[in-house]
């Protein structure tokens, strides 16, 4: 394992892993958040979990390690790694509060401003770096970029906005909620939503895409192929672009693939079910050893190097092996012997 049980002690005992993010190959990125108050928790005191920010740095040998505890308030955070004009990592939760980190300084900003016309519509529900720059999407057509410090883009455009019979309707509403973005350029971008809903930007407008399936959209990756992965629910997969779509594989699971990222030449897909890889046109689960396996559940892949990580664990993928970087019950189990627990 690459930290110590010190180093796990210090900044992950306790706590269970929620997202991750590469920011480079130099620093990986972790939102955690406690587990005893997690299990306690309803929806409506979610803002009372203790939650924390890890930055990992593989590369380094003394200093590998560090943290921020985040003050009570925040909603459920999500990490993303932000490279244009600037090289920090963005703690953002659902209600748009923002904490960046890394470039010699870190701290809170200002919210994402909420309007009718963006850069928020909604609770966010994914932020994704793409070419360097980090995108944001949420609640009714919400999409945005960042800029820099306090500076949001809109890219809400001309996607509809909600009318008072949507924001009544949880299903119509629902078909609104963007779950992930993920482009080739920033003028060819693909979001998801709600059931098989695929829609299209051209730097200038969006557009809503035929789709073959009302299935529900939860992960979109445009992938190093040419072509654009789409995960559905109970880890269904499709491939296609623009209006041509066809499915590679139907899920069984009670889960849908958390994230789907490409490295190293090929497309990866997990969930908390495991880790899984197209092989041509067929999706295999990949046959990792035991101390690996157990990180399934998120995946960020940047800079040649790919990250999973979960309820379990942490391990990384440098374009030929894998290495682990903790595995969470055998760090417990060696800060009991320790007596630090």
């Amino acid at each position: 394992m690459l930290i110590t049980t010190e180093e796990f002690r210090m900044a992950f005992q306790g706590f269970m892993i929620t997202d991750i993010a590469i920011r480079n190959k130099d620093c990986f990125g972790f939102s955690i958040r406690n587990k005893e108050q997690s299990e306690k928790a309803s929806p409506i005191s979610e803002q009372w979990v203790a939650k924390r920010y890890v930055a990992f740095y593989p590369n380094d040998d003394e200093d590998r390690v560090g943290f921020t505890g985040f003050k009570t308030g925040y909603e459920r955070i999500f990490v993303g790694g932000s490279q244009f004009n600037e090289n920090k990592t963005l703690s953002i939760d659902t209600a748009g509060s923002v904490y960046a980190s890394g470039g010699g300084s870190a701290g809170d900003e200002d919210n994402i401003p909420e309007s009718k016309d963006g850069p928020l519509r909604g609770a966010i529900c994914r932020i994704r770096m793409i070419n360097d720059v980090l995108y944001v999407v949420g609640g009714a057509h919400s999409v945005c970029r960042r800029r820099g410090r306090n500076d949001w883009e809109s890219l809400c455009l001309d996607l509809p906005i909600p009318t008072r019979r949507e924001f009544d309707n949880v299903k119509l509403l629902g078909d609104m909620r963007f779950q992930d973005i993920d482009g080739f350029a920033p003028d060819d971008l693909y979001a998801v939503a709600g059931r098989g809903l695929v829609w299209h930007c051209d730097g200038k407008s969006w557009k809503r895409i035929a789709f073959p399936s009302n299935m529900r959209l939860e992960s979109v990756c445009c992938a190093g192929d040419g072509y654009v992965y789409i995960g559905a629910q109970s880890g269904t997969l499709f491939r296609g672009r623009n209006n041509k779509w066809t499915m590679l594989h139907r899920g069984d699971m009670s889960l849908p693939f958390e994230d789907i990222v490409w490295h190293a030449d090929r497309l990866w897909c997990t969930s908390d079910y495991g880790l899984w890889t197209l092989e041509g046109d067929r999706l295999e689960r990949v046959e990792l050893p035991s101390d690996i396996a157990v990180c399934a559940g998120n995946l960020s892949a940047a800079d040649g190097v790919m990250l999973m990580a979960g309820a379990h664990g942490a391990a990384f993928h440098d374009g030929e092996q894998w290495q682990l970087i903790f595995n969470q019950y055998k760090m417990e189990q060696a800060a009991k012997v320790a007596g630090t627990v």
